[in-house]
């Protein structure tokens, strides 16, 4: 195991360009640490410069300083070229602690029995999350110009505005993800459709990671183009930025799969991305 420094961060997010989208939500948390943003994670991988495997990991000193929701869930996100070579980074002495709850953020689908093997070597219990397709987006060209009606309403999110946003967290809502949604507030590209008085009705956020993610409509104003207006108007501004441009979308989600193919996101045919517990709650 080998822990990458700066040099080797840069190096790393410039190879895994070139391996998407297997490797762009690695890539995404590469691209916020070389850019300096607040992110507290070792990136750790098997061997330098060729490598296999590469994981980022919670600092385990900063847990106690600022607890957001990746630390809560300790989220390793994963990329590895094949099973064998993951199987060996996960296996090594200090990459996991497998007595405790951890989160692995997108484990190739393909790579799942033979973590599954390794966890059961451990005897350490586990529980499957969700699997996702892992849209992408090259170009703009399938993202239409907003309605001149609807434009008119789209504004930035502030951080006065994050325990609205917290508090409809499909998955847990609490201190730890209040203090994400503070942080990609602050740190990150945000868009919300507001009602005249600005209040948000829509929203949607980029996670630390890069991908987009918290698209959120109000009940009583669905179904009028905000989430479309939102995904494309994002979109096109990372793209001109130079920012990956990828959300996940669970594979029973009928309707986020056509908003974003729709819009020109695809995805690789025999790849999917799975949330595998450690030690589950």
């Amino acid at each position: 195991m080998l822990l990458l420094g700066t040099e080797e961060l840069k190096s790393a997010e410039h190879i895994l360009k070139g391996l998407f989208p297997e490797s762009i939500k690695v890539y995404g948390c590469l691209f916020n640490i070389n850019r300096g943003k607040p992110v507290f994670w070792d990136v750790v991988a098997d061997s330098w410069p060729d490598f296999r495997a590469i994981i980022c990991k919670p600092k385990q000193q900063s847990i106690q300083d600022y607890l957001d929701r990746e630390r809560d869930w300790n989220m390793h996100h994963i990329y590895a070229k094949d099973k064998e070579s993951l199987v060996k980074l996960l296996g090594t002495s200090g990459v996991l602690d497998w007595s405790q709850f951890t989160l692995l953020a997108g484990v190739d689908i393909r790579h799942l029995d033979a973590v599954k093997e390794l966890a059961v070597c451990n005897n350490t219990p586990t529980k499957m999350g969700e699997t996702v397709f892992v849209m992408t987006l090259e170009d703009a060209s399938h993202l239409k110009g907003p309605e001149r009606d609807l434009a008119s309403g789209l504004s930035t999110l502030t951080t006065a505005h994050a325990e609205m946003v917290n508090s409809v967290w499909k998955y847990e809502s609490s201190k730890s993800s209040y203090n994400s949604v503070v942080s990609y507030i602050s740190n990150y590209p945000s868009l919300c459709v507001t009602a005249e008085d600005g209040t948000p009705l829509s929203w949607l956020l980029l996670y630390h990671h890069g991908a987009l993610g918290r698209l959120y409509t109000v009940p009583e104003h669905r179904r009028k183009g905000h989430a479309r207006l939102l995904l494309s108007t994002m979109a096109r501004a990372l793209l001109e930025q130079g920012r990956p441009v990828y959300g996940f979308v669970e594979d029973d989600n009928d309707a986020s799969y056509s908003l974003f193919t729709s819009l020109g996101f695809s995805h690789k045919p025999d790849y999917r991305a799975v949330w595998f517990q450690l030690n589950p709650r």
